[in-house]
């Protein structure tokens, strides 16, 4: 690049990154921004005899792209389309992670469950969590799940559950989440601008059928779990390859 022209061109028509298409106007936002807080940096730097401040910076960045994102988000009908009574893979290089929840009289239990594009089961996560109402267990689940895609630093994302009310608190903006959900809820939002390109989608129960069937397993088990697809049990083999099978070539 050797002119503003360039840089303009640059963030207006970004290359091509491995996100969902529909998702491609967040990197022209985040580029855009970027280059905001670096003249705005130099400006403090030259003018007011300031000092760079690159921790501050990132999360300026982050914060400003949190709230703008959510701003200029295009509208999507939430409604279930015919697929999603059923699970589908997501886009070529994007990571597709179901979450659920179960309870008992005397604890609830967090399960995850990753795929990527070929329907390949990445990684089943499961865990037992303190009592609680349906809501707040599906909650937590979906914190723990934003945590764990940021841990293996996953890039584009694309979270589903069958907790309408989570998933609506998260997308619609309109919704406002109930006192028991508003923390957690917050936390969330907050947590997925650390992607670059990151969704939340509601879908029905079996559509979300491998997850279910995880936490169930995470309900009953003694120990917190992390299988991948070479050492998972039987039962969650048989429910986590069943419905990714179906989109597979013959």
């Amino acid at each position: 690049m050797t002119s503003n022209e360039d840089i303009i061109k640059l963030i207006l028509n970004p290359p091509n990154a491995p996100i969902p298409a529909q998702d491609l106007w967040t990197i022209s936002l985040n580029m855009a921004i970027i280059i905001d807080e670096i003249w705005k940096a130099r400006n403090h730097i030259l003018f007011q005899e300031g000092k760079a401040d690159l921790a501050k910076a990132k999360l300026n960045v982050a914060a400003r792209f949190s709230e703008l994102s959510k701003v200029y988000s295009p509208i999507t009908n939430h409604s279930p389309d015919p697929l999603s009574t059923s699970w589908f893979p997501p886009p070529p290089e994007c990571i597709k992670i179901n979450v659920d929840a179960a309870l008992n009289s005397s604890k609830s239990a967090l399960a995850v469950v990753a795929r990527n594009h070929h329907g390949d089961v990445l990684f089943v996560w499961g865990k037992q969590h303190h009592l609680c109402n349906p809501s707040q267990a599906e909650a937590s689940a979906l914190l723990w799940v934003v945590q764990l895609a940021i841990q293996k630093h996953w890039n584009a994302v694309i979270f589903e559950g069958d907790a309408k009310i989570c998933f609506d608190a998260l997308t619609l903006s309109n919704q406002t989440p109930s006192w028991q959900l508003s923390t957690l809820i917050s936390n969330i939002r907050r947590l997925s601008s650390n992607f670059l390109s990151c969704s939340f989608r509601w879908v029905r129960r079996s559509a979300n059928s491998a997850a279910h069937e995880v936490a169930k397993f995470a309900l009953i088990s003694i120990f917190p779990f992390c299988f991948s697809e070479g050492n998972l049990p039987p039962s969650l083999e048989v429910v986590c390859k069943g419905d990714a099978s179906v989109f597979r070539p013959s």
